[in-house]
């Protein structure tokens, strides 16, 4: 184990697994759910929907979290639908969660990653901006990485979105370590690698090419820039 550093943290979407399609797939479930509800509506006016929705949250420039059933609710009340939210809400939360499932998929270097740091005695958490926790805990169960961590703050349990200060100590409490004791890594540098910083721990930044950052100007400056987690390891040790 690297001298002081007793745990390591992850970021799930962009780090450890991403979505083929994202929003259109969806708008597909969720159209589908509709329609076997009674209600005819296509793709696209959801697809719709879910884009002003997004776009309205992100207006109020918060870092509060918004729950999936809360967003869908304000996604059936641009589609026109009122009186029946109470009746479909449900339904349609279950198949957002499907969408969510089916569009998945896991980096080839994840599990592995993950094991090894397991066995070479390092704590092990997940720090997540998501709008549903059940979604997150059932992908981490598809890939079996949900037994492998020791620690899961979600925003939407904490309430707090990174890089808000309050998840991450949250997270470092929930494995009892001081953040100079702990790496978080990453795909946002706003998010994973500020919001780390912020609170005093190491901060790795996952890219697609570091090559394309070359003349990139970073507000803040990360610890370790990788293109594969693999690349974690050797760092880890040295810090």
């Amino acid at each position: 184990m690297g001298i002081g550093v007793k745990a390591v943290f992850f970021d799930a979407g962009g780090t450890l697994v991403d979505s083929r399609v994202g929003l259109p797939m969806r708008a597909k479930f969720l159209a589908e759910r509709l329609r076997s509800l009674g209600y005819d509506y296509g793709e696209a006016d959801v697809l719709k929907a879910l884009r002003e929705v997004g776009e309205y949250v992100r207006s109020l420039g918060t870092d509060i979290e918004y729950s999936r059933r809360y967003l869908l609710t304000l996604m059936l009340l641009k589609l026109g639908l009122r009186g029946c939210i109470y009746r479909i809400l449900e339904p349609l939360y279950e198949a957002y969660k499907e969408a969510v499932l089916a569009d998945v998929y896991i980096y080839e270097d994840s599990v592995p990653v993950l094991e090894t740091l397991k066995r070479r005695g390092f704590l092990l958490g997940l720090i997540s901006n998501t709008t549903d926790y059940e979604s997150l805990r059932d992908i981490l169960k598809k890939f079996g990485m949900f037994e492998l961590f020791d620690s899961i703050a979600a925003s939407a349990l904490t309430l707090w979105r990174k890089p808000r200060r309050e998840i991450f100590m949250y997270a470092l409490s929930q494995v009892d370590v001081e953040p100079r004791e702990a790496v978080h890594i990453g795909d946002s540098l706003k998010n994973d690698v500020a919001g780390a910083k912020s609170v005093g721990m190491y901060a790795v930044w996952k890219v697609r090419n570091k090559q394309s950052l070359d003349s990139m100007q970073a507000p803040v400056k990360p610890d370790l820039v990788v293109e594969k987690l693999s690349e974690v390891l050797d760092f880890v040790k040295l810090v």
